[in-house]
């Protein structure tokens, strides 16, 4: 007679039914019940679900396929965790003869009374297995709704706390002050990567929390954002790192990163790269002549310049032009930009509406008063919301001279740069090859720098 043993385990924690546990208890039956131990072939799948498809099962697969005349399980959950996938099996016995038991005799398909207790206990496990999938499933949105954390590591910034015997969120000081200096260094010109490496994680990392509301204290389940009862107010896992203006600030500066826009200059780029020009029109960039000389070279080919003679010519007219002044760094100071958390606002808004259009008569009051409250916090905000910035001139206490002369050739581009330098180079065979321009070149340009945001150096006659 040609006998299955099967053998499944979850996870080899699953102390009480081990493959050994399995194993002895068939080879005890089918000796009590009298078959030779000698015809018995056993088929063991280690770490698969029983709610795996029966032909998902390597060695389950193999087992029908041989076609035995009897199959022997420790219980009816080694089988199979749903109705579906035991009936296949059932199903699939009758078709070819076999006979399905387990040790325990709770199943035996040989009469119409086992079968018909096989089905009635496949239907009880699945139960059973939905039930507690139910539990677990409404225990963990409880927890979403009253701020506790439910499981796994804090995310980064934060650390777990146990209170009222409940795990909380709480800020850690050392990788909050990592993230709100990485978020400063990213806003004034960072990069994400090298900002990354201040927080401690990865860029993909460094880019999933900067996208994701964990900074603001906030969560996501499913890709939606966690709220309260009402379905509108998000629930406070903890206190916000960041505030709603500096998380935006940084997903701005990624988004101008990822577009090009406001890429930091590359250190290998030459010092007056970008503010050249031939006298074509044509941009200068950095390049070697045959010998290896650097070049400022134009793209069209029309002319070339030795890198020396060209930066030598324009520390000359920046120090002869500017180099008595005294500098000073412009910064901004007042403004009230509370544009991001009015965004806040109106988000929340927009979930009121959805739920009142849908709301019956116990709900709608409560959305209606908090409809209300939206409006007063909107109202607050906007009164308070004044985002224009007055120029601040602060003395450095050098003079451009000094300045230039401290500075590294990154350094002096800048300088160069907040000059509004612009450089022509002429054809050769002209007596100066080399014109200058300071300033904006157009009303536009003056109004572009007048208003920019970032610090700039004035110079003033000392």
């Amino acid at each position: 007679m040609r006998i299955a043993i099967y053998l499944r385990l979850s996870r080899e924690a699953e102390d009480s039914a081990s493959l050994e546990t399995q194993r002895e208890a068939a080879r005890r039956w089918l000796t009590a019940n009298g078959y030779d131990l000698s015809d018995a072939v056993e088929y063991s799948d280690a770490n698969v679900s029983g709610a795996k498809p029966l032909e998902a099962r390597q060695q389950m697969s193999a087992l029908m396929a041989a076609r035995p005349d009897l199959v022997i399980a420790w219980k009816l959950d080694r089988y199979a965790r749903s109705v579906s996938e035991f009936l296949r099996l059932v199903s699939w016995g009758e078709r070819y003869g076999v006979n399905i038991a387990t040790t325990d005799g709770t199943i035996n398909t040989l009469t119409p009374t086992g079968r018909m207790v096989a089905v009635v206990l496949a239907a009880l496990a699945e139960w059973e297995r939905e039930m507690i999938k139910d539990r677990i499933t409404e225990g963990h949105a409880t927890r979403r709704q009253q701020g506790r954390w439910a499981s796994g590591r804090a995310p980064r910034g934060y650390r777990i706390v146990r209170r009222d015997d409940a795990a909380y969120l709480e800020i850690d000081p050392e990788q909050a002050a990592q993230i709100r200096d990485a978020v400063a260094t990213l806003v004034n010109g960072g990069t994400v990567a090298g900002t990354a490496r201040i927080v401690g994680v990865s860029e993909p990392q460094w880019r999933r929390l900067l996208k994701a509301p964990t900074l603001r204290g906030q969560r996501t389940h499913k890709g939606k954002l966690i709220t309260g009862a009402d379905g509108v107010t998000p629930v406070q896992f903890a206190e916000p790192i960041l505030s709603a203006a500096e998380l935006r600030a940084a997903r701005d500066r990624m988004d101008a990163l990822a577009t090009g826009k406001n890429r930091a200059p590359r250190r290998a780029t030459p010092m007056c790269s970008g503010m050249t020009v031939c006298y074509r029109g044509c941009k200068l960039n950095g390049g070697t002549s045959d010998k290896g000389v650097p070049l400022y070279r134009c793209k069209a080919g029309h002319t070339t310049i030795y890198a020396e003679t060209l930066d030598q010519r324009v520390e000359h007219e920046f120090l002869t032009v500017f180099g008595r002044f005294n500098e000073w760094h412009v910064r901004l100071e007042g403004g009230n930009d509370l544009s991001a958390e009015i965004e806040e606002i109106q988000e929340q808004a927009e979930r009121v509406a959805e739920r009142m259009a849908t709301a019956g008569a116990l709900m709608l009051p409560i959305l209606e008063r908090k409809a209300a409250e939206l409006e007063a916090a909107y109202t607050r905000l906007q009164a308070d919301h004044d985002p224009e910035t007055r120029e601040v001139s602060v003395p450095t206490g050098r003079t451009m001279a000094e300045a230039w002369e401290a500075e590294d050739e990154t350094g002096r581009a800048h300088l160069l740069r907040l000059m509004n330098m612009c450089v022509t180079l002429h054809p050769r065979g002209v007596a100066d090859r080399l014109s200058f321009a300071w300033g904006p070149a157009t009303e536009e340009e003056a109004h572009a720098a007048k208003s920019a945001a970032i610090p700039r150096v004035e110079a003033e006659a000392a």
